[in-house]
């Protein structure tokens, strides 16, 4: 048996076995007096959990190829689903960009969100029918010497990794298309519920990549793309990933402490009486980033058991109005409970200034 690799995170593939009968070439099944069959081999990396078959079609077989023009209603209503999330989850909407566009059914559903709308589709047949429903249609594969003048705020990739040997280069060059803050929607079959269930009837040689949530995510982290979600969608049988693109930060840990030191430093006046509130785990790394810089008295924390203990010294005291009162600030260790602590302060009647760290 032949080496196989990994297309999505190049380790090593295990052979499954030997599907003998699969159907070939679908646009062949039309009007034709016997089907057209392949044997599949097949393979799954048990590292990343893809599992993919040999390339027997060739490329000059998608630019006519017309599956998935027809929407029935549970694909229409899936994709609306997937517009109205990715609307909400979008900081911009000007750029729209459909990889695969077929004939225009998806840029129909995202044209009322976005400004500009813009679809590659290789198939001469579709890309005409998109372009006259009036968008802007580069009829081509998606690939690097394709120019567009400006970036995507989003772009979609519906039904179209399953058919390529090398899914991840397509991938990472739409995830650099994105502007700063975009987000890139991709659907592909199931192929974890295909093989985990043995869905036979879904094995085709149009299809040659099945993926998993693992393997999904696997891909879009090393594009350099954060996931915001991977998830299963069981009628009709899809994985969906919604993935945002973010800069590196660019502060180091260390200069994000100096900046919230001196952030509280310049906002507390000279005399003043401080304390802070929350003895939990993050209350170390604020004391000693304010250490031999800012004397604190206390530390409130609304756990009995925590009353009367100290941590470098500082005692641990349960938070009353008559303790609250006697303080100019309270500083915020506690940054999940904030909304929490600011009641509770508003409760005690607490007259000072609550400061937070940590954002």
């Amino acid at each position: 048996m032949i080496l196989i690799i990994c297309c999505i995170c190049g380790q090593k593939c295990s052979y499954l076995e030997t599907f003998e009968g699969a159907p070939h070439n679908l646009m062949s099944v039309y009007n034709t007096n016997y089907l057209e069959l392949r044997d599949l081999d097949i393979y799954h990396c048990y590292s990343c959990g893809h599992t993919q078959i040999p390339t027997y079609l060739s490329e000059e077989y998608y630019q006519d190829y017309s599956m998935g023009s027809y929407w029935g209603s549970s694909f229409k209503r899936v994709r609306q689903q997937q517009i109205s999330r990715l609307v909400s989850l979008l900081s911009k909407r000007e750029r729209f960009l459909d990889i695969g566009c077929g004939v225009g059914h998806y840029l129909e559903l995202a044209q009322e969100h976005f400004n500009e709308l813009y679809g590659v589709e290789p198939s001469a047949r579709s890309a005409i029918i998109a372009a006259q429903k009036g968008f802007n249609i580069i009829q081509d594969y998606f690939h690097e010497g394709l120019k567009f003048d400006a970036g995507f705020d989003a772009i979609s990739m519906i039904e179209v990794l399953e058919h390529l040997e090398q899914p991840s280069a397509l991938f990472e060059l739409a995830a650099q298309s994105l502007n700063e803050d975009g987000i890139l929607i991709v659907e592909v079959p199931n192929g974890q519920r295909i093989m985990s269930e043995r869905l036979y009837y879904n094995l085709c040689t149009d299809h040659i990549q099945y993926f998993s949530v693992s393997s999904l995510a696997t891909m879009a982290q090393r594009a350099g793309l954060s996931i915001i979600c991977v998830q299963a969608s069981p009628d009709p049988n899809l994985l969906e990933l919604y993935a945002r693109k973010r800069s590196r930060p660019s502060v180091t840990f260390g200069n994000k402490r100096e900046s919230t030191r001196d952030y509280l430093v310049s906002r507390i006046p000279n005399g003043s009486r401080v304390a802070a509130w929350g003895a939990g785990a993050e209350s170390s790394s604020f004391l000693a980033m304010l250490e031999g810089i800012l004397i604190i008295d206390c530390i409130f924390d609304s756990n009995n058991e925590k009353d009367g203990q100290h941590i470098a010294g500082i005692p641990i005291v349960i938070p009353t109005r008559e303790a609250v009162s006697q303080y100019d600030i309270v500083i915020l260790f506690a940054n999940s409970h904030k909304e929490q602590i600011t009641s509770q302060l508003y409760a005690l009647n607490f007259q000072g200034q609550l400061l937070a760290v940590g954002n």
